[in-house]
């Protein structure tokens, strides 16, 4: 595995070197550094965004307009930020902006039409599991092209091939965003509650250990649902998915024996106890259909809990989300060993491309390397304008808060610094901590890493299997793991069965294949 810790000790490196650290994903707010020696916000790295701008402008910007997909939801003041951040990269680079801002609920859709349609756009964010499908239609350019003559100070603080790890044989899809990587999950839960019902918090490892403080909470509360979301049984995630987990690493990714997790034993028993709390009255009853957010269902009063992937400083965007103070516990094996893994798809999650319609894709690649080394750039876009939307706090080098009489409902904040190329160029959100970035990095150095850590395989030539099992899976998945159905057994076995005769077998079999001849690379 020579390549893989190359790969981890430069990606440490990368964030020793931006002072810290994906599913997966939240908004967490962004910080320079976590020791604060570099968290001036926009004086720290003058230098790294005047190497970038001359750069750019030394090939002329001539004016060109980039168009960039991102996600998030609209904000107040919107149109005054996004006219600031134009004029800032008219300013740096002598190009124009245009964000074209998507809905998580409706993305995919919205920029499979802009992609099969030529509209005008350059940047979007490549989502791992929809990488395959972008390269076999043509629809997104291979960055390494263009990454080592205009990508420069991307390769300077990321490395080589942390940089080039969103790639497909050899095609690189896209640029990962610097963000948290390791997939540790928990309970998120009402503090009142457990202060009221003197809940041991520190006591909970397991699944099994959730059971007595539902008949707890449920005897004290019975208006409340214990628990609710489509997660339950994977949201503890265990083995490595390999992308689309039709076929998947069991044993925190160190088995390298493909198999089909909806037929492992570690699978049934999560399903069976999700009944168990189902059949109990624990589980939201229209738990496999609801399209209310779990956080959305606590701030109405009616849910006690859900399950969701935890990192540093989560709990500051769960309050706010919540409308109300939460606590936290790790949840781990049955066995109550800690899982903390990283696989390809934490750290490539979400990555930035560039499209095929691009009408320059040279300076499509220049602004990416802009975007990954401004800190101004990616601090109007996560924060919005100095000022109006978000002030300084006194005394602090790192912490910037809503200026005083604006809030949520009145100021920009996309809170999407995650999803962005480079948070960490960006300023810490009060209430975070100071040293975020170290954190990150800390939670991450802790992760075990699969064998297939830096694996994608290349699905082209099964993807007419993966949309038939796309389809039953959707069939099935969210009533088993919800505790839904009336046989767990029998529609388990139905499950797989279908799976089977939609082509599993033949994924799997391609997944193996390509995997052994990977991982002889690594050696």
């Amino acid at each position: 595995m020579k390549k893989t810790a190359k790969i981890l000790s430069l990606a440490l490196a990368a964030a020793m070197t931006l002072s810290a650290f994906a599913g997966c994903g939240n908004g967490n707010g962004g910080s320079n550094a976590s020791s604060g020696t570099e968290s001036k916000g926009t004086s720290s790295a003058a230098s790294q965004n005047s190497e970038a701008s001359t750069e750019s402008t030394a090939a002329g910007g001539d004016g060109y307009t980039i168009t960039m997909a991102y996600l998030g939801n609209e904000q107040p003041n919107q149109d005054a930020v996004m006219a600031k951040i134009d004029e800032q990269v008219q300013k740096d680079l002598g190009m124009s902006f245009e964000g074209l801002l998507m809905g998580f609920g409706e993305y995919q859709q919205k920029l499979n039409l802009m992609l099969s349609g030529g509209d005008k756009l350059d940047i979007l964010p490549v989502v791992s599991n929809l990488a395959n499908s972008y390269i076999n239609a043509k629809q997104i350019v291979n960055l390494a092209d263009y990454i080592d003559e205009y990508g420069k100070g991307i390769l300077e603080f990321m490395g080589e091939d942390v940089a080039k790890s969103g790639a497909v044989n050899g095609f690189i899809y896209g640029i990962p965003s610097n963000k948290e990587s390791a997939s540790q999950a928990g309970i998120v839960m009402r503090k009142d509650i457990v202060d009221e019902l003197q809940i041991d918090v520190d006591a909970i490892k397991t699944y099994d250990d959730l059971t007595p403080i539902f008949e707890k909470v449920k005897a004290a509360h019975p208006e409340l649902d214990c628990i609710s979301g489509t997660n339950l049984v994977t949201q503890i995630q265990t083995w490595d998915p390999l992308s689309d987990s039709f076929g998947v690493l069991m044993n925190d990714g160190q088995d390298t024996t493909v198999v089909n997790l909806y037929e492992t034993e570690e699978y049934k028993v999560r399903l069976n106890r999700i009944k168990d709390w189902y059949q109990t009255g624990y589980i939201k009853l229209d738990a496999a259909t609801t399209t209310e957010t779990s956080s959305n269902l606590v701030k109405a009063g009616t849910l006690f809990s859900y399950l969701s992937p935890i990192k540093p400083g989560f709990l500051v965007q769960e309050n706010v989300s919540c409308g109300q103070e939460m606590v936290t516990a790790y949840i781990g094996k049955d066995d109550g060993s800690v899982s903390n893994i990283i696989c390809s798809g934490n750290v490539n999650y979400i990555d930035w491309g560039i499209a095929q319609q691009s009408e320059d894709k040279v300076k499509a690649m220049q602004f990416l390397n802009y975007a990954y080394t401004s800190p101004e750039w990616n601090n109007l876009m996560n924060f919005g304008i100095e000022g109006e939307d978000y002030a300084r706090v006194e005394g602090s080098e790192v912490y910037i808060d809503y200026p005083e009489g604006k809030d949520a409902s009145s100021a920009y904040h996309l809170n999407m610094g995650w999803h962005l190329p480079n948070q960490f160029k960006g300023y810490v959100w009060n209430g975070q901590p100071e040293d975020v970035w170290q954190q990150y990095k800390d939670f991450n150095a802790s992760a075990t890493y699969s064998k297939a850590f830096g694996f994608f395989y290349d699905s082209s030539s099964v993807a007419t299997e993966l949309t038939a099992l796309s389809g039953v899976e959707s069939e099935y998945k969210k009533p088993l793991e919800t505790g839904s159905v009336s046989d767990v057994e029998a529609t388990l076995k139905d499950f797989n069965d279908k799976l089977y005769a939609a082509g599993l077998q033949k994924v799997m079999d391609l997944k193996q294949e390509q995997l052994d001849a990977w991982l002889a690379t690594q050696e």
